[in-house]
């Protein structure tokens, strides 16, 4: 699976844990990019941009517990923070119809991913670390395509994208009762 040509995808990591436990991160996000490429809707709106770039920053705790605080004013971590480099009025227009993106770079947004949290959810789960960074990977990237799970409606919608989603790549919902 590709990514489009016009999508740099920026991944980096401030956690040596990262590396020390799975040498394997970018080529999982590089492949969960893809699929939302080719099946979601804005995701395959994504080949209309010359230039667009994607962010996923690999972290810890920590640096996730500061930016929730100073950005949601919720003192906790969390495993995924997603910033949005698209307002919903840009989503609705270049994501969600056919008109053409202006020739200039566009930032879709960047993803925040805690290692100790994802690590200590999958286990408490019972599911392969793997399994769960790409579920949480699908999800970051979802919220910058303007998915939300705040209300009940959308909640169902994006859930059943991630379901459908993580099917493709063998995972189970994790969704399940």
């Amino acid at each position: 699976m590709k990514i489009p040509i016009g999508l740099n995808l920026e991944i980096s990591t401030s956690s040596c844990h990262w590396q020390e436990h799975n040498k394997e991160f970018k080529d999982i996000i590089t492949s969960c990019c893809a699929l939302i490429c080719q099946n979601v809707n804005e995701g395959k709106a994504l080949n209309k941009f010359s230039q667009i770039e994607l962010g996923i920053v690999l972290c810890d705790d920590d640096t996730i517990q500061k930016l929730n605080n100073n950005y949601r004013n919720k003192n906790g971590v969390t495993n995924v923070l997603s910033f949005r480099g698209f307002d919903q009025d840009e989503i609705e227009i270049y994501l969600r119809s056919d008109s053409v993106a202006p020739f200039r770079p566009f930032s879709l947004g960047e993803s925040y991913i805690s290692f100790e949290t994802m690590n200590s959810e999958a286990k408490a789960s019972g599911l392969t670390f793997n399994d769960h960074f790409s579920h949480l990977v699908l999800h970051g990237i979802l919220h910058l395509l303007g998915y939300d799970h705040i209300q009940d409606n959308e909640a169902k919608i994006m859930e059943a994208l991630e379901t459908k989603l993580l099917a493709n790549l063998g995972i189970d919902d994790p969704y399940a009762a």
